[in-house]
């Protein structure tokens, strides 16, 4: 497999030394060679083989997505990797996983982003064994809080624009978590993760939302275009005396969910999940102390 990798990279190093124009069949082998590594991420049979095939990977989708041609390629081929298109085609967002054998993942991404006429790249770097407080951390993209993402929202307002990230996170083998994350492009780093912008009932503020259940159960996190909110489950504990321990939380069969206005994200209790067409009604809490 290194072989293979050293090699590709050097024909393509070759062929950029003396070709200026990148043509679709360039871009096409550079997917036909990806095509064969995310196979090896996924199905090798040792954790060191599918961190060598990941780092691989990396080393060339980094050079193929610096072409400014590749921004418009679909990259359909590759099944095992998630491709999500930000809903006003400002940004592509790359992302995989990698399994460990201890039952933990690891996660990779890049993003394609469109700045004026020049396609930059920014590589995501999971670093969340060394994240605390998580709800509320400032966030970039080298201190990034690893998922795979599977749904980007974005709801044209005036004002600052950000996107909200739907992803899920396999954490170990005890629990599963899916996460809301807000992104905004800028900074330092290039990309902030985290803004104060989902509302709570005792009308606290979070910077993101973290759901957390048995790693033996599933549970809904959607977004429904139809009434502007983001539906998720209802998690409660197997056992009343195993409150907080979310490893074993579990779906209820009833449903809440975020619901857009104004630019912020309004939490709604007991929703009817069924209703597509009416949205609920959001009272504004009342003046005065924080509910305990």
């Amino acid at each position: 497999m290194l072989r293979i990798i050293f090699l590709f990279v050097f024909f393509c190093f070759h062929h950029m030394t003396f070709s200026q124009n990148v043509s679709t069949k360039l871009i096409k082998e550079y997917e036909d060679t990806l095509k064969i590594i995310a196979n090896e991420i996924m199905f090798a049979d040792s954790e060191e083989k599918r961190q060598n095939a990941s780092d691989g990977f990396s080393l060339i989708l980094s050079e193929v997505l610096n072409y400014e041609k590749s921004f418009k390629h679909p990259f359909d081929s590759l099944k095992t990797i998630s491709i999500l298109n930000s809903p006003d085609n400002q940004f592509r967002l790359f992302n995989w996983i990698l399994k460990k054998d201890n039952g933990s993942h690891k996660y990779y991404a890049f993003i394609q982003y469109k700045k004026k006429k020049k396609i930059e790249l920014i590589e995501l770097i999971d670093n969340s064994k060394n994240i605390r407080n998580s709800i509320n951390k400032n966030l970039d993209s080298k201190n990034w809080l690893g998922c795979l993402y599977y749904k980007i929202i974005y709801i044209k307002k005036t004002g600052r624009k950000y996107y909200t990230l739907l992803g899920w996170d396999g954490h170990d083998s005890k629990s599963t978590k899916k996460i809301i994350e807000v992104l905004t492009f800028g900074g330092k780093n290039k990309i902030k993760f985290g803004l104060p912008i989902f509302k709570l009932k005792n009308k606290e503020s979070q910077k993101r939302f973290i759901l957390e259940s048995d790693a033996k159960t599933s549970f809904t996190l959607n977004y429904d275009k139809n009434i502007q909110s983001i539906v998720f489950s209802n998690l409660i504990p197997i056992k009343k005396d195993l409150k907080g321990m979310e490893e074993y939380y579990i779906p209820d069969g009833s449903f809440n969910s975020f619901e857009y206005k104004s630019g912020k994200w309004y939490l709604m209790d007991n929703i009817d999940a069924r209703n597509k067409n009416k949205k609920s009604k959001y009272k504004k809490p009342k003046m005065g102390l924080i509910n305990k």
